[in-house]
């Protein structure tokens, strides 16, 4: 239900009950403050997990103990009925984020989930992912809602986008969608109403004109949704992130995209210019999209160059330092969730390891020649 991390998962031997949402306390204070506010827990010690309000002991196994106190007070789990426990929320991490559904209304060529999940893909359960939402510290800094494209789940989704603005008022909240719904004026007026204070809503916009965009996308009409859904969100004043995926399929107009931006979009917050991550559909068809990222980052300056000059803010997603411009660097963002990172042999030797946010994990084989090491 919630995505973005390495997930922990246990077998806890002398559980066999319901399945639940459940919040981990390793000290009195968490103790006290998940009691009093009435949810179900696990409170660690060093001999035992006890499950509360029950107050029953489920695992002394002490393997399970020592890997489970490498977790944090407030974590979130699901537990299952089997006794099997999976980590919903890391509380020490900024990398949360909530899966709504697999499902999607694009099939874009190059997405790096498979096309069976686009199209068949489980929706979660609304009350189940209000359920997690519960167990969240309401000061969590910032809450992802991803997919697929999470809107794919209908009208039931607000409720849930209801609870998370009624509780989470000071986190920030990143919408990933297409942003096709918002073409919808019912949808529209639904998010605007439901939607949290401190949100963006990050859309990809894939060619300067529907012809290029709607080829990537393998959806006839998806242009004209996207730049109509945009344009509302904007005048609604919901902060808009713009990504670019940089693919074999749109290289060569970058530029007219970054000047379409410029003239139709000027008032987002940001864009986000992105190399790809080479799993799912991408690595199907990647003789038709994969580009080298140093050819990427070199397209990726020229068309940040022209937003820039335009006054628009500008990020490089996915790129390590060695396939940009040093002049560039202050535009690359760690942006690799930690579990998914690479790094080349030759990465070692480099000066600017630690400032670099690496490769993916699915790309790091058609990079290893590309890596150089900065000394």
């Amino acid at each position: 239900m919630v995505c973005g991390y390495s997930k922990m998962i246990f077998k806890l031997e002398k559980y066999n009950g319901t399945h639940r949402i459940v919040s981990l306390a390793f000290d009195q204070d968490a103790y006290d403050n998940l009691l009093k506010k009435d949810l179900d827990f696990i409170y660690v010690d060093d001999n035992s997990l006890k499950l509360y309000p029950e107050d029953v002991i489920i695992s002394t196994d002490e393997k399970i103990i020592d890997k489970i106190k490498s977790a944090h007070n407030y974590d979130v789990f699901e537990l299952w009925e089997n006794g099997k426990l999976i980590t919903c929320y890391d509380d020490e991490s900024l990398d949360n984020a909530f899966f709504v559904t697999g499902k999607c209304n694009s099939n874009c060529i190059m997405c790096p989930s498979p096309n069976v999940s686009r199209q068949k893909g489980k929706n979660s359960d609304v009350d189940k992912l209000i359920e997690i939402a519960k167990h969240i510290p309401s000061d969590t800094p910032h809450l992802t809602i991803t997919g697929g494209e999470p809107f794919m789940i209908g009208r039931d989704i607000f409720r849930f986008i209801q609870y998370l603005h009624d509780k989470f008022t000071c986190t920030e909240f990143l919408f990933l969608t297409n942003g096709r719904i918002f073409a919808v004026d019912s949808f529209m007026k639904k998010f605007i109403e439901t939607v949290p204070d401190n949100s963006i809503v990050a859309i990809p916009i894939h060619g300067s004109n529907a012809q290029i965009n709607d080829m990537i996308t393998q959806s006839k009409g998806s242009f004209a949704q996207t730049v109509k859904g945009i344009k509302k969100i904007l005048k609604a004043n919901i902060r808009v992130e713009l990504r670019i995926v940089v693919s074999k399929l749109n290289a060569s107009d970058l530029h007219d995209l970054a000047l379409f931006i410029s003239q139709e979009f000027s008032e987002v917050e940001y864009v986000s210019i992105m190399a790809m991550e080479m799993t799912g559909s991408a690595r199907v068809n990647q003789d038709k999209v994969w580009i080298s990222y140093k050819e990427a980052g070199r397209l990726a300056q020229d068309a940040a160059l022209v937003l820039i000059e335009n006054g628009i803010d500008v990020r490089l997603y996915n790129f390590p330092l060695c396939s940009v411009s040093k002049e560039f660097w202050t535009l690359c963002k760690k942006t690799i969730s930690p579990y998914k990172i690479r790094y080349g042999e030759v990465c070692d030797e480099c000066e600017m390891k630690k400032s670099c946010g690496g490769v993916f994990a699915g790309t790091l084989s058609l990079e290893k020649g590309e890596l150089k090491a900065i000394v």
